[in-house]
């Protein structure tokens, strides 16, 4: 199924009759708009919702604790992850996964972009913080929590031999470290604060899951005497209703995983933007050269915990990770906004900028550094990834992702309109054929034809001179691997 908005039905709208349009009138008319619209919301709100899930998932269980967090009815629907159904099929047709949560009549995949979209449809009970600030750290813990500690301490107990298990281990241990400072930098009980909040949902795992995956895979992670303030917030998780409630059985569970061990089945991949953003919202700022590969002290010390760019800094805040990044200053510089007003909208623009994040750029890039039948796999996974996006595309029928002007899925996914043809022309590769992908060639046409991105782009010979550097100092790596 493809993604559609199904607006609620308008209410009818009173008629005004003045004389003269002065400010009174004006405010009037004002009002009576953000009556309607707040109608509007509240009959979207009151719509019906479903949500598709496992039963074991900790991905589906951030949607039921955000749902009953926030007050909201819904009807449950049990998935068979093993033998996925039609339905299942046509609601997420991109991941094939869950959880989906379906609401009038909208499909809307992947639990990051779930929960913002529940935050912004039912406002009781706000989930992220009201500054724009706290709510870029709460992403940035959310998405380091999720790629790196969840990553790590999953293939922990997946793995079979002894070394790879002491790596990964070794690797989760080293993420819960950086969990431990913040916790211990909010000293509250909740990373919410006094409550539960949006970073407490989607961390919510490590309480209930961690601990079964340390057993099934007789590893340990979670010391108490290493991490006290992770373990206080892991009784106060544990301790509250809301979650204490709303979990599978754990008996079950541990054979469920047991069982997913045992089978060896491979672990499910858990899955220069800012810099345009800031010119699309015409903010001026001071930008400053890192060698990535000599990292600066400046660099360290802004970004301790990913040690990598890019960083922002605003009124001595810092600010980590592009997609951060870009919501901060969205929320900070409302003009010339980057991300769609309506939820569902914003929602699915959150979602492709995953995807394209997740599975373009990780599979173009392993090919650009890959050869034979490595390469030959990756570039038909990206091409897989494209044809969906293609298709998105060919559903918008638009100049742009975002309309007729630019916004932030086209910045989130900008790197394909330059970056990709020189990953092509250094592996050798062919991925983006124009008669294969018109809609796509198109945008990138229109893409690379703006003012804001032809007048802020690296030259290409430069670039084409680092990746094929790039390319042979990987090689190089892999080969010194496979010796050793």
């Amino acid at each position: 199924m493809t993604y559609v908005t199904m607006k609620a039905p308008r209410a009818s709208r009173p008629l005004i009759k003045a004389r003269f349009t002065g400010p009174l009138v004006l405010d009037v008319q004002c009002e009576l708009a953000h009556k309607e619209e707040q109608q509007q919301l509240e009959s979207m709100a009151n719509q019906k919702v479903k949500l598709v899930g496992f039963w074991v998932s900790p991905f589906v269980y951030r949607v039921i604790w955000a749902l009953k967090f926030k007050g909201v009815d819904y009807e449950y629907i049990e998935e068979d992850i093993f033998n996925k159904s039609a339905l299942l099929l046509e609601l997420n047709p991109v991941h094939k996964k869950v959880p989906v949560l379906i609401h009038e009549e909208n499909a809307i995949a992947e639990s990051f972009v779930i929960l913002e979209y529940i935050d912004e449809m039912w406002k009781e009970n706000p989930l992220l913080p009201n500054d724009p600030y706290d709510r870029a750290m709460a992403r940035f813990w959310a998405r380091f929590s999720e790629e790196k500690f969840l990553e790590n301490a999953c293939m922990a107990h997946c793995s079979e031999e002894e070394e790879d298990r002491e790596k990964f281990v070794k690797l989760a241990i080293e993420c819960l470290e950086k969990i431990e400072e913040e916790l211990k930098r909010k000293k509250n009980k909740f990373l919410g604060g006094e409550t539960i909040g949006y970073l407490d949902i989607v961390m919510g795992w490590i309480p209930y899951w961690l601990p079964m995956w340390e057993e099934v895979g007789s590893i340990e992670i979670l010391n108490p005497l290493k991490f006290p303030a992770t373990t206080s917030w892991i009784n106060n998780m544990l301790s509250h209703p809301l979650i204490r409630e709303n979990l599978p059985p754990r008996d079950k569970s541990v054979v469920y995983f047991q069982k997913r061990r045992i089978e060896a089945m491979p672990p499910v991949s858990l899955l220069l933007e800012s810099d345009m953003g800031t010119k699309i919202e015409g903010v001026e700022y001071e930008y400053i050269e890192e060698n990535v590969f000599n990292k600066s002290p400046l660099l360290l010390e802004l970004n301790p915990v990913l040690k990598r760019v890019p960083v922002l800094v605003h009124e001595e805040k810092v600010i980590n990770e592009s997609f951060v990044i870009l919501e901060y200053i969205d929320e900070t510089w409302k003009e010339n906004p980057l991300l769609p007003s309506d939820p569902y909208e914003r929602a699915v623009a959150r979602f492709w900028a995953r995807f394209c994040d997740e599975k373009i750029m990780q599979d173009s890039f392993t090919a650009m550094c890959s050869e034979g039948e490595d390469q030959e796999k990756s570039v038909e996974l990206t091409i897989e990834s494209l044809e969906k996006l293609e298709e998105e595309l060919k559903r918008k029928n638009k100049k742009f992702f975002a309309g007729e002007t630019i916004g932030y899925l086209d910045i989130s996914i900008g790197w394909i309109s330059y970056w990709l043809p020189i990953w092509e022309e250094v592996g050798s590769m062919k991925i983006l054929d124009p008669l294969k992908f018109p809609a796509i060639t198109s945008w990138m046409n229109n893409f690379l034809s703006h003012p804001l991105i032809k007048e802020n782009l690296l030259p290409r010979d430069k670039m084409v001179v680092y990746f094929k550097n790039r390319r042979k100092e990987i090689a190089q790596n892999k080969k010194s691997k496979q010796q050793s």
